[in-house]
């Protein structure tokens, strides 16, 4: 069976995600080590990941893509928030480049990042609904220590508006703050946006109240190993891109 294939400092190595945590920052946000993953579930194992109910999740395959199916959703979280995504494990990252494929059951997705607690976090929501039809749907929202709160995103156009696969890619630069969202390869971000309140934490896969699929998860970070104590859980002020 393959495994995951994680690159640390140019070099390829094929082992366990776990055994390459980099070290915490020490002074201030210097990035500890490099990382380039890609997992395309072919191991057959979800070992590389923590789920809040590992019974929920499965790698089914269709037409020879493997991929991670949430099989059923749990309710959210009080004060209002997503609690149902798996978290990539001992991987910890500030800036990063995340390509991901996606597609719903329902009528939305979610990718989490930079998570820090299940009170602090981000999320980009991929949704069938515009924000301006539902306004908890499709746009980037923070969770930090109370209800979720959308970011930015009410205007654009549905992330997911059937049910094909679709690629998600997301580009986070914590020290500018600037978040992008883009959809099936498009030049121009669907979602973006301005946000300081976290600069490190794990990434996430899920939905908030419903089901889907990932696959083809893709990863790299020059930021991994940060540390989430110096993430901050603090309400800055926040400029929206779009």
């Amino acid at each position: 069976m393959r495994r995951s294939v994680l690159i640390i400092a140019v070099v390829a190595l094929p082992v366990s995600i776990a055994a390459f945590v980099g070290p915490a920052y020490r002074n201030g946000p210097t990035p500890a080590r490099s990382l380039f993953l890609h997992q395309d579930f072919e191991s057959g194992t979800l070992s590389d990941w923590d789920m809040p109910h590992p019974e929920d999740w499965e790698i089914r395959a269709e037409d020879g893509l493997h991929h991670l199916h949430m099989v059923r959703p749990r309710d959210p979280g009080v004060p209002r928030r997503p609690l149902q995504f798996a978290r990539l494990k001992n991987v910890r990252v500030g800036s990063f480049d995340l390509r991901v494929r996606v597609r719903r059951t329902g009528r939305s997705m979610i990718v989490v990042f930079n998570y820090v607690d299940t009170l602090h976090f981000y999320y980009v929501h991929l949704s069938h609904d515009p924000g301006t039809a539902v306004a908890v749907h499709n746009g980037i929202f923070i969770v930090n220590g109370a209800p979720r709160r959308r970011i930015t995103g009410e205007l654009a156009p549905p992330a997911l508006p059937d049910h094909s696969w679709h690629l998600v890619h997301i580009v986070r630069d914590v020290r500018s703050g600037s978040v992008k969202v883009f959809m099936d390869q498009q030049s121009h971000p669907l979602f973006s946006a301005v946000d300081r309140t976290f600069a490190c934490g794990q990434i996430g896969l899920g939905s908030f109240d419903e089901t889907g699929d990932f696959a083809q998860f893709q990863l790299s970070s020059t930021d991994v190993g940060c540390s989430t104590s110096q993430a901050g859980k603090r309400a800055l002020p926040m400029r929206n891109a779009k």
